[in-house]
């Protein structure tokens, strides 16, 4: 009987022990949110990632599930897999319809900084353009993507050699309203639904260690 304070202490230690050890285990994990989404299309195994050339051959051909309807589009896809052995079309869409919605996202808050890793120069100064204009006129931009359909690729094709660029169809539904400094809405309705539709163009230098695709222009489709 004398014996039973002891066993109570060591009871108690051992469910210390155990409380200090889920916390740690707890405290330590990363939720999967501690980086950006441009991180996520840099270090993420995805078509925006750098090469990793031994974990598919250099000869490696599509399958039936990877294949394009197009044959050109299908041809191009082939030779950037081939200089790219890494490339999936369908990481690579999936990645493209993330990166639509979080360019769209930051251009709208004027974050340019964000969208450095994914867009061209020549994208960047039209931003840039867009966006000065804005804060001169005291103006500013909401845009909410209501949904996405599931992006198409509607042409690829190589440029010198080693430049790929791939165009894809976005058929979204967003509101868009622009606000002047007072917050009055000067353009738009928040009950009107757009639907839109556009062709955005990414490349990559297939031949260089710069994981990002960057998007180089942004057109509307027919």
């Amino acid at each position: 009987m004398n014996n039973l304070p002891y066993i109570d202490i060591l009871i108690l230690a051992m469910i210390a022990v155990f409380i200090i050890n889920r916390l740690k285990n707890v405290l330590g994990k990363k939720t999967g949110n501690e980086s950006d989404i441009v991180e996520k299309f840099t270090q993420k195994k995805s078509a925006f990632k750098e090469s990793e050339p031994d974990s598919i051959s250099n000869t490696t051909t599509f399958d039936n599930k990877n294949m394009h309807k197009n044959k050109n589009v299908n041809s191009s896809l082939n030779e950037i897999l081939k200089i790219d052995s890494s490339f999936d079309t369908s990481e690579f869409i999936s990645g493209a319809k993330k990166a639509f919605e979080f360019i769209l996202s930051q251009y709208s808050q004027n974050n340019l900084k964000s969208l450095e890793n994914l867009l061209s120069k020549n994208m960047l100064d039209v931003f840039q353009t867009q966006i000065k204009l804005r804060e001169k006129k005291g103006e500013s931009l909401e845009i909410t993507v209501i949904s996405v359909k599931n992006p198409e690729i509607v042409n690829a094709k190589i440029e010198k050699k080693s430049n790929a660029l791939i165009t894809l169809l976005f058929d979204s539904e967003q509101i868009q309203i622009t606000k002047d400094k007072h917050g009055n809405v000067t353009d738009g309705d928040s009950n009107q639904i757009l639907s839109i539709k556009e062709n955005w163009s990414f490349s990559k230098n297939l031949k260089t260690k710069d994981p990002n695709w960057t998007l180089e222009k942004i057109e509307e489709s027919n």
